[in-house]
């Protein structure tokens, strides 16, 4: 009994980090370097539980992260879990654990740059988590605006989550109150020209109406419109995202010889036939 109760009142203080460098340990994994990645990762969240149960500060989960992204750089566990294993932990968070929070997920953005959910919850982190606890307030305003970005990103990648497009709304919000118009104005003419969702619709025309002139929300919707009608005439049992892939119908015969290349009919790309049918253009 003496032995147990002396065992009850040991208390760990401090933490010990035993692994090399991220590129050591990349050396040391044999080529192994997703099972190591793995292991590592799976003491991480073991080690997280334990340090919560003992309420005590897990010093170098951010050092583990650092050597589980060099491991295996597109591992997505890790970069979904950085903010929470850094900044919500048994002790208050330090601003030191937001930077490196920030510093992993941009990591994984350059990553897994098509990855939906990742830019979503890297963009919420950004522009809400985190601001507060910077108690600084032009810190805090950059990283808003950095967050509103990266959820306008997220909203441009394709996606089953159906609450990723009503980011869209939030960020060009976020946008409008940072001053970036023109941002936000390019933002909602792309979420208008990809989004099928009508209740989307309706919101990103509400908020595009307060920033433009009533002539260019006109221009918008008519785009819209003409687009629709393209679309419905020619491949309408296509979605709208493969529809953007494979371009507007053209006639090839038609369309052959320099001087049909400016006929909205034979533009190859959306691009191209937007500039061409767009009131105020040189036709």
């Amino acid at each position: 009994y003496r032995v147990a109760d002396a065992f009850h009142e040991l208390r760990v203080k401090t933490d010990v980090y035993a692994l090399p460098s991220p590129e050591q340990t990349v050396v040391l994994s044999l080529g192994y370097r997703c099972a190591l990645a793995d292991l590592l990762f799976a003491h991480v969240l073991v080690s997280y539980g334990l340090h919560f149960e003992e309420k005590r500060r897990f010093e170098f989960v951010g050092n583990y992260l650092d050597t589980i992204n060099a491991l295996d750089p597109k591992f997505r566990r890790p970069y979904g879990f950085a903010d929470t294993l850094l900044t919500l932990q048994a002790k208050a968070p330090r601003r030191q654990d937001y930077l490196k929070a920030r510093a992993i997920l941009e990591r994984g953005l350059r990553e897994r740059p098509h990855d939906t959910e990742l830019w979503s919850t890297a963009g919420q982190f950004l522009a809400y988590i985190a601001p507060p606890q910077l108690q600084d307030e032009k810190l805090a305003q950059e990283w808003r605006v950095a967050g509103a970005r990266t959820l306008a990103h997220a909203c441009e990648l394709v996606s089953n989550n159906e609450n990723i497009p009503y980011h869209c709304i939030t960020a060009a919000s976020l946008l409008s109150r940072a001053g970036e118009r023109a941002a936000m104005i390019d933002f909602l003419q792309r979420v208008l020209a990809v989004s099928d969702n009508e209740e989307i619709r309706s919101l990103a025309l509400g908020y595009l109406g307060r920033s433009v002139s009533e002539q260019q929300r006109a221009d918008a919707e008519a785009r819209y419109k003409r687009f629709n009608e393209r679309w419905l005439a020619d491949l309408q049992f296509v979605k709208k995202d493969l529809l953007l892939v494979i371009g507007p119908p053209f006639d090839p015969a038609r369309c052959a010889g320099y001087g049909h290349r400016d006929k909205p009919e034979c533009a190859t790309s959306w691009r191209k036939w937007v500039e061409l049918t767009t009131p105020g253009s040189e036709l």
